[in-house]
């Protein structure tokens, strides 16, 4: 992606609502995005928490223009309304956005972001944890890979 933005790459993905949005429709304010699957057992609940304590840690002014956007790459099972039991479950505000792409948006916006998936026989994902701070234009600003790590560094790139 370089100093290119990821709206670019013009991909759909579908909402919580069940609305089919392109992705450049973030444009326009600060986002953190990542790729994640909601029955992931141990990582995407981690990431999630790590996603809640940096949206704590904002002033009031940053959290009510940032996004927190969600990813992910298994449409099958990641349902509009999963993706909402998700967001009530854990208490995801307004500023947060749920949402599930097909295998070819998906492939190509972990390949952007630098994000690793293949699913297993057992139905779960391996994949990597990685944070990216876009700025108003969809330019990455902050990449953080790993669980519990690059708080800081996420805070910094938004404020």
């Amino acid at each position: 992606l370089g100093n290119g933005s990821i709206y670019d790459l013009e991909l759909t993905v579908r909402t919580a609502d069940g609305a089919s949005v392109p992705l450049a429709s973030l444009a326009g304010a600060p986002a953190v995005i990542t790729m994640f699957y909601a029955t992931c057992p141990a990582a995407c609940p981690r990431l999630i928490d790590d996603l809640k304590g940096i949206e704590q840690d904002l002033d009031a002014a940053t959290r009510a223009r940032v996004r927190f956007v969600l990813v992910s790459f298994d449409p099958a099972r990641d349902t509009p309304a999963k993706l909402r039991e998700l967001a009530g479950e854990r208490q995801l505000g307004p500023g947060w956005l749920l949402t599930a792409a097909d295998d070819g948006a998906a492939r190509e916006l972990a390949a952007a972001l630098g994000i690793k998936y293949r699913a297993l026989d057992s139905g779960e994902f391996f994949h990597t944890s990685v944070l990216t701070v876009l700025d108003d234009t969809g330019r990455p600003r902050a990449r953080v890979e790993g669980l519990g790590r690059g708080h800081d560094a996420v805070l910094a790139a938004l404020r």
